[in-house]
């Protein structure tokens, strides 16, 4: 890596590298391989430099997922691209598919995003937008879903409930190797077949 010393960071862009090298640091190691020393010595700046950025572990946390979320709301948006013309109910399949695609190809933001040591709103705003963007995908396709007469007798909240705990289950259970061959195709085989049984239930509301 070049030194900074080199060619001194402004002031905004000092941050936006010390997040990226944390962003680095967590999708190499989690969340417990990142220290701010260690960011300071990946960064090439003084041990002292981020805490003027980040008073400590837990803001520079939530500074990663945010830009976590950021990546998961584009994931999921691709979606939208894809399959914008599609009906609803192929569009929530899709949608539980992306979501587990995501947590199998980014194991360790998923972790993070999801984890204890973030959650909690107010406490960044950031934070908190890109959680709100992305968490607003499913809820509006099953709205569309219900626009289309199709699971009518539940509200969205339930159904997003139900979705969201099939999809996240999958994730976490291939995460933690308890489903699965250790391929990232098997995750996308399980999320195909949980959200065809999924959208068989909501045929038969």
């Amino acid at each position: 890596m070049k030194s900074a010393m080199a060619a001194p960071y402004h002031h905004g862009s000092l941050r936006e590298a010390l997040l990226d090298a944390a962003v680095d640091l967590v999708v190499e190691r989690g969340i417990e391989g990142v220290s701010l020393r260690e960011l300071a010595r990946q960064a090439g700046v003084s041990s002292a430099a981020p805490y003027r950025h980040f008073p400590d572990k837990d803001a520079l946390l939530r500074a990663v997922a945010a830009r976590g979320y950021q990546r998961f709301d584009q994931a999921l948006a691709g979606v939208a691209e894809a399959y914008g013309s599609a009906p609803a109910l192929e569009r929530v399949q899709r949608l539980g598919i992306a979501y587990v695609c995501f947590a199998v190809g980014q194991p360790n933001l998923f972790r993070l995003i999801f984890g204890p040591a973030v959650q909690g709103g107010g406490l960044d705003a950031e934070l908190d937008e890109a959680r709100h963007r992305a968490a607003s995908h499913l809820p509006r396709a099953l709205a569309e879903l219900q626009a289309e007469g199709i699971a009518t007798s539940s509200s969205i909240h339930e159904l997003t409930e139900l979705a969201w705990a099939l999809v996240h289950g999958v994730a976490t259970l291939y995460l933690d190797g308890l489903v699965g061959d250790g391929q990232p195709e098997s995750a996308e085989r399980a999320a195909e077949r949980v959200t065809r049984q999924l959208a068989a239930l909501f045929r038969a509301e």
